[in-house]
């Protein structure tokens, strides 16, 4: 997803505050770990919302204004502890969502944007905006930005039963927001696992891998803990990237589904490096075949 011109500049965001990285953020490779960098557009979205509607939208025991989408992509590396600018500007709202731009800023460039569509979950499903939701974000509608429509992402409904990895995790207390639900960081953090622990064939001497976007959609917003599997399967591969694609599954059901852009490089240089004949050739297993239905429909 292309990032527009304006959202490289802090001065194109209405709202802005500033958030210090954390030794804690900190990952192996030594700069702030991408799920920490999601964390950061979530605590400005956040803080956008305490502003423009108060105290009482944080939390919810009714209907929840929760993410219905994500895109993140990671234009620098995130060090610490020099302080993010955070900056949020809503660009779109409808019925039943509204949208944020968000753009971190650290050192005088832009290390991280997000495209977050906004929605409300009561029950069991996705729900208009309740009325004075509607009109306090209408309100406040900042003038035309250039936007790009969100890319098409397959849910993997269908598929998903036929993807490769699966990995089983141990949800944690920790894992569930202030209302009791299966949190927006946790699900991140699960995108993150099935990378690691599907990629080994990845993790050569000299050789590196960047996250360059994520994009999760999240399908429902489940109460309490559940029995969390992880699957997986490549998406894509380039020159020098892939896409792995990932499913969240909570007691079965598919809660989530997440698509993470990997970019090879060259440890010494840190610059994108294609990937070799054997590589490609280890990475077949994480592939898989078109369905007979795929087949049939094409």
């Amino acid at each position: 997803m292309k990032t527009q011109p304006w959202q490289l500049d802090v001065n194109a965001y209405d709202f802005r505050h500033t958030l210090s990285p954390q030794y804690g953020h900190l990952d192996t490779l030594r700069h702030v770990n991408n799920v920490a960098v999601h964390g950061f557009h979530t605590e400005a979205r956040m803080r956008h919302l305490l502003t423009l509607l108060g105290r009482e939208a944080l939390f919810a025991d009714d209907v929840l204004l929760r993410p219905r989408r994500t895109v993140t992509n990671f234009l620098h590396e995130t060090h610490y502890p020099e302080d993010v600018i955070c900056g949020v500007r809503l660009v779109a709202v409808g019925n039943d969502h509204y949208r944020l731009a968000i753009g971190l800023f650290q050192d005088g460039q832009c290390v991280s944007v997000q495209e977050c569509l906004m929605g409300a979950w009561h029950g069991d499903q996705w729900v208009d905006l309740p009325a004075p939701v509607h009109a306090a974000f209408a309100a406040q509608l900042a003038d035309d930005a250039a936007l790009v429509a969100l890319p098409a992402l397959d849910d993997g409904s269908v598929e998903v039963h036929r993807y490769p990895s699966r990995v089983a995790v141990t949800a944690r207390y920790a894992d569930m927001d202030p209302d009791a639900r299966i949190g927006e960081l946790a699900l991140a953090r699960f995108v993150e696992q099935s990378r690691t622990g599907s990629l080994n064939m990845m993790r050569k001497p000299g050789m590196g891998l960047l996250v360059a976007r994520v994009d999760i959609r999240y399908d429902r917003w489940v109460r309490g803990l559940g029995s969390v599997e992880l699957v997986s399967a490549l998406a894509g591969i380039g020159n020098s990237s892939f896409a792995l694609r990932c499913g969240v599954q909570v007691d079965d059901r598919l809660v989530a589904v997440g698509e993470s852009v990997m970019v090879l490089i060259d440890g010494a240089s840190r610059r994108p490096t294609p990937l070799t004949a054997p590589l490609r050739q280890a990475m077949t297993p994480l592939m898989v075949a078109p369905s007979q239905a795929s087949a049939d429909a094409g």
